[in-house]
Protein backbone atom coordinates (compact mmCIF):
# COMPACT_ATOMS: atom_id res chain seq x y z
CA UNK A 1 0.00 0.00 0.00
CA UNK A 2 1.41 3.38 -0.89
CA UNK A 3 2.33 5.59 2.02
CA UNK A 4 0.24 8.98 1.74
CA UNK A 5 1.06 10.59 4.99
CA UNK A 6 3.17 13.52 2.95
CA UNK A 7 0.99 13.58 0.15
CA UNK A 8 0.79 17.17 -0.81
CA UNK A 9 -1.38 16.70 -4.48
CA UNK A 10 -3.38 13.74 -6.05
CA UNK A 11 -6.14 14.10 -8.14
CA UNK A 12 -8.98 11.61 -7.50
CA UNK A 13 -11.03 8.59 -9.41
CA UNK A 14 -14.40 9.99 -9.26
CA UNK A 15 -16.23 12.49 -11.76
CA UNK A 16 -15.95 15.83 -11.66
CA UNK A 17 -18.92 17.61 -10.87
CA UNK A 18 -21.29 19.39 -13.14
CA UNK A 19 -19.74 23.56 -14.38
CA UNK A 20 -22.06 25.56 -12.07
CA UNK A 21 -19.43 28.54 -12.42
CA UNK A 22 -22.41 30.37 -14.41
CA UNK A 23 -24.74 30.24 -11.60
CA UNK A 24 -22.14 31.50 -9.10
CA UNK A 25 -21.58 34.34 -10.99
CA UNK A 26 -24.96 35.21 -9.94
CA UNK A 27 -24.37 34.77 -6.12
CA UNK A 28 -23.50 38.47 -4.43
CA UNK A 29 -23.74 36.78 -0.43
CA UNK A 30 -20.46 35.60 0.13
CA UNK A 31 -18.66 35.12 3.80
CA UNK A 32 -15.27 37.64 4.24
CA UNK A 33 -12.03 36.22 4.82
CA UNK A 34 -9.81 38.18 6.34
CA UNK A 35 -7.30 35.13 6.44
CA UNK A 36 -6.92 33.98 2.78
CA UNK A 37 -8.60 37.25 1.56
CA UNK A 38 -11.33 35.18 -0.78
CA UNK A 39 -14.53 35.59 0.23
CA UNK A 40 -16.74 32.33 0.01
CA UNK A 41 -20.06 30.71 -1.11
CA UNK A 42 -21.67 28.78 1.17
CA UNK A 43 -23.05 25.55 -0.13
CA UNK A 44 -23.43 23.56 2.84
CA UNK A 45 -23.12 23.73 6.95
CA UNK A 46 -20.45 22.38 8.95
CA UNK A 47 -23.79 19.98 9.99
CA UNK A 48 -23.84 18.79 6.72
CA UNK A 49 -27.37 21.50 5.57
CA UNK A 50 -27.46 22.60 1.96
CA UNK A 51 -27.75 26.39 1.91
CA UNK A 52 -30.59 28.01 -0.94
CA UNK A 53 -27.84 28.53 -3.43
CA UNK A 54 -27.35 24.79 -3.59
CA UNK A 55 -30.71 23.69 -3.77
CA UNK A 56 -31.04 25.18 -6.86
CA UNK A 57 -28.31 22.79 -8.34
CA UNK A 58 -29.85 19.67 -8.09
CA UNK A 59 -27.49 18.21 -10.62
CA UNK A 60 -24.41 19.03 -8.06
CA UNK A 61 -26.43 17.91 -5.02
CA UNK A 62 -26.39 14.72 -7.11
CA UNK A 63 -23.34 14.50 -7.44
CA UNK A 64 -21.56 15.44 -4.29
CA UNK A 65 -24.28 12.78 -2.82
CA UNK A 66 -22.56 9.82 -5.24
CA UNK A 67 -18.74 10.80 -5.39
CA UNK A 68 -18.11 12.24 -2.34
CA UNK A 69 -20.31 11.66 0.68
CA UNK A 70 -19.62 8.10 0.61
CA UNK A 71 -16.28 8.37 1.64
CA UNK A 72 -16.17 12.36 3.11
CA UNK A 73 -18.17 13.34 6.12
CA UNK A 74 -21.23 15.60 5.35
CA UNK A 75 -19.26 18.64 6.05
CA UNK A 76 -18.93 22.54 5.40
CA UNK A 77 -18.46 22.90 1.78
CA UNK A 78 -18.02 26.23 -0.17
CA UNK A 79 -16.71 28.35 -2.82
CA UNK A 80 -13.85 29.79 -2.69
CA UNK A 81 -13.77 33.09 -5.17
CA UNK A 82 -11.03 34.69 -6.30
CA UNK A 83 -10.98 37.96 -8.79
CA UNK A 84 -8.58 38.18 -12.13
CA UNK A 85 -4.83 39.02 -10.85
CA UNK A 86 -5.90 38.73 -7.05
CA UNK A 87 -4.29 36.75 -4.92
CA UNK A 88 -5.00 34.41 -1.91
CA UNK A 89 -3.00 35.45 0.79
CA UNK A 90 0.47 32.46 2.08
CA UNK A 91 -1.77 30.20 4.80
CA UNK A 92 -1.90 26.66 6.47
CA UNK A 93 -5.29 25.43 6.55
CA UNK A 94 -5.05 24.04 9.89
CA UNK A 95 -4.59 24.80 13.64
CA UNK A 96 -1.02 24.71 14.89
CA UNK A 97 -1.88 21.82 17.25
CA UNK A 98 -2.85 20.01 14.62
CA UNK A 99 0.03 20.11 12.37
CA UNK A 100 1.48 16.94 12.76
CA UNK A 101 -1.50 15.74 11.63
CA UNK A 102 -2.30 14.46 8.03
CA UNK A 103 -5.20 16.85 7.06
CA UNK A 104 -5.86 15.75 3.78
CA UNK A 105 -8.09 18.37 2.04
CA UNK A 106 -10.27 18.31 -0.79
CA UNK A 107 -10.50 20.95 -3.75
CA UNK A 108 -12.19 21.24 -7.45
CA UNK A 109 -11.81 23.93 -9.42
CA UNK A 110 -14.56 25.06 -11.73
CA UNK A 111 -12.90 27.94 -13.74
CA UNK A 112 -9.31 28.81 -13.83
CA UNK A 113 -5.66 27.89 -13.42
CA UNK A 114 -5.34 24.72 -11.15
CA UNK A 115 -1.15 25.76 -11.38
CA UNK A 116 -2.30 28.92 -9.67
CA UNK A 117 -2.21 27.29 -6.39
CA UNK A 118 1.89 27.42 -5.47
CA UNK A 119 3.64 25.32 -2.77
CA UNK A 120 5.71 27.28 -0.65
CA UNK A 121 9.19 25.85 -0.09
CA UNK A 122 12.50 26.30 1.39
CA UNK A 123 14.05 28.18 -1.22
CA UNK A 124 11.56 28.31 -4.27
CA UNK A 125 7.52 28.03 -4.99
CA UNK A 126 6.36 24.75 -5.99
CA UNK A 127 3.52 24.86 -8.44
CA UNK A 128 0.63 22.27 -8.21
CA UNK A 129 0.21 19.40 -10.67
CA UNK A 130 -2.66 20.54 -13.63
CA UNK A 131 -5.71 18.50 -13.56
CA UNK A 132 -9.27 18.84 -14.86
CA UNK A 133 -10.11 16.03 -11.43
CA UNK A 134 -11.22 16.86 -8.40
CA UNK A 135 -8.37 16.50 -6.25
CA UNK A 136 -6.99 16.18 -2.65
CA UNK A 137 -3.84 18.73 -0.74
CA UNK A 138 -2.18 19.06 1.94
CA UNK A 139 -3.83 21.43 4.09
CA UNK A 140 -0.83 21.84 6.48
CA UNK A 141 1.64 22.89 4.08
CA UNK A 142 1.88 26.32 3.15
CA UNK A 143 0.21 27.98 0.09
CA UNK A 144 -0.58 30.30 -1.54
CA UNK A 145 -3.03 31.93 -5.14
CA UNK A 146 -2.40 34.22 -7.94
CA UNK A 147 -5.62 33.84 -9.90
CA UNK A 148 -4.23 34.36 -13.37
CA UNK A 149 -7.68 33.72 -15.03
CA UNK A 150 -9.12 36.72 -16.67
CA UNK A 151 -12.21 35.66 -14.66
CA UNK A 152 -13.32 34.93 -11.15
CA UNK A 153 -11.47 31.48 -10.04
CA UNK A 154 -14.27 29.22 -8.16
CA UNK A 155 -12.41 26.75 -5.90
CA UNK A 156 -14.56 23.86 -4.26
CA UNK A 157 -13.75 22.79 -0.58
CA UNK A 158 -14.92 20.59 1.88
CA UNK A 159 -14.18 21.49 5.14
CA UNK A 160 -14.59 21.30 8.96
CA UNK A 161 -15.48 18.93 10.72
CA UNK A 162 -14.86 15.84 7.69
CA UNK A 163 -10.95 14.90 9.02
CA UNK A 164 -9.16 12.93 6.58
CA UNK A 165 -7.83 9.57 8.20
CA UNK A 166 -5.88 6.76 6.59
CA UNK A 167 -7.34 4.57 9.21
CA UNK A 168 -10.22 4.73 7.07
CA UNK A 169 -11.09 1.99 5.29
CA UNK A 170 -12.99 3.73 2.66
CA UNK A 171 -11.19 7.01 2.34
CA UNK A 172 -7.75 4.84 2.09
CA UNK A 173 -9.39 2.52 -0.76
CA UNK A 174 -10.22 5.80 -2.56
CA UNK A 175 -6.90 7.49 -2.53
CA UNK A 176 -5.25 3.80 -3.71
CA UNK A 177 -7.04 3.75 -6.17
CA UNK A 178 -6.69 7.09 -7.56
CA UNK A 179 -3.06 6.25 -6.94
CA UNK A 180 -3.35 3.31 -9.30
CA UNK A 181 -4.97 5.76 -12.14
CA UNK A 182 -2.87 9.27 -11.09
CA UNK A 183 -0.21 8.20 -9.69
CA UNK A 184 2.19 10.66 -12.38
CA UNK A 185 0.15 13.27 -11.06
CA UNK A 186 0.80 12.74 -7.45
CA UNK A 187 2.96 15.05 -5.34
CA UNK A 188 4.77 14.51 -1.75
CA UNK A 189 6.65 16.96 0.55
CA UNK A 190 9.10 13.80 1.02
CA UNK A 191 12.11 15.90 0.37
CA UNK A 192 11.00 19.44 0.67
CA UNK A 193 11.70 22.13 4.01
CA UNK A 194 9.53 24.15 4.81
CA UNK A 195 10.07 28.25 4.33
CA UNK A 196 11.80 30.10 7.35
CA UNK A 197 8.19 31.72 8.00
CA UNK A 198 6.18 28.87 8.01
CA UNK A 199 5.46 29.47 11.81
CA UNK A 200 3.94 32.85 10.65
CA UNK A 201 1.15 31.38 8.37
CA UNK A 202 -1.43 30.02 10.36
CA UNK A 203 -4.43 32.13 11.21
CA UNK A 204 -2.97 33.92 14.15
CA UNK A 205 -6.85 35.60 14.18
CA UNK A 206 -8.01 32.43 15.05
CA UNK A 207 -5.73 30.99 17.46
CA UNK A 208 -4.32 34.57 18.53
CA UNK A 209 -0.61 35.90 19.18
CA UNK A 210 1.69 35.13 20.27
CA UNK A 211 1.40 31.29 19.91
CA UNK A 212 3.92 28.69 21.01
CA UNK A 213 4.90 26.83 18.06
CA UNK A 214 8.25 25.38 19.32
CA UNK A 215 6.75 21.52 19.94
CA UNK A 216 6.13 21.73 15.50
CA UNK A 217 9.02 20.28 14.00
Amino acid sequence: MHNFSTLVSLPLDIPSPPDISDILDGVNEMTTDTYRVSPSIILMTPDGEWQDIAEQIPEFIEWAEIHVFPWAQRSQMVVITTQPGKAMAPHIDCSPEKFNTLQHKFRYVFRGNVTDLRWMVSDRYVANNNTDKPYVISGKWPHDMINTHNKTKYTLCLGAPWEASLDDKKYIEMLQRSYVKHGDKMMSFDDWDLPDNWRELFNQERYGIPYDLNFIR
